[in-house]
């Protein structure tokens, strides 16, 4: 308990650490003092307001994602760049309803943010009930083939980051509906 009270935030915190060294692009004791200062102070500050609690079940699985999530924009990009710069009706916008497998608002935050971070799609609305998520893809053929890597790539290493069963209610197929 007494842990909680000085580290309410403990990864937070190390974030903090690690962004401060960062930005000031330095390993000085001073820097160092200074982000751990940061680290500690932020979150103790505003950890009243977190309605969050980040629970990751499997840290060396968040990492990974990271690095998948990270590839994936790169090589996004060079795709959209390449529609893009085709022709342009060519591109065959779609609009799809995921059904989500994933609970609690912080994985399908993230899930959201890695959607819209990956050029080429943007997601557009998450149900009231977070049972779904509205994604727009700039060019898709096969919506079906865009619901199971989103599904397979990102949700269920999702899933496991955060303790969750895979499969538990979701389906991989798409909605018949177009408008959020």
């Amino acid at each position: 308990m007494r842990f909680k009270r000085i580290l309410p935030q403990p990864f937070l915190s190390l974030v903090l650490l690690a962004s401060w060294l960062l930005i000031n692009n330095s390993l000085a004791a001073g820097s160092i003092l200074m982000g751990a200062i940061v680290g500690l102070v932020v979150p103790w500050i505003t950890h009243r307001f977190w309605e969050i609690r980040a629970r990751v079940a499997d840290p060396l699985a968040l990492l990974g994602y990271a690095g998948v999530v990270v590839v994936d924009i790169i090589r996004a990009n060079f795709v959209v760049a390449r529609q893009v710069l085709g022709p342009n009706r060519a591109l065959r916008s779609q609009l799809f309803e995921l059904e989500l497998d994933l609970r609690d608002s912080l994985p399908i935050s993230i899930l959201a943010a890695t959607i819209t971070l990956t050029p080429g799609t943007v997601s557009c609305r998450i149900s009231p009930d977070q049972s779904r998520i509205w994604v727009h893809a700039l060019h898709s053929d096969d919506i079906a083939e865009e619901i199971t890597e989103i599904k397979q790539r990102y949700e269920s290493r999702l899933q496991r980051i955060f303790g969750q069963t895979a499969a538990s209610g979701g389906t991989d197929q798409p909605n018949s509906r177009t408008k959020p």
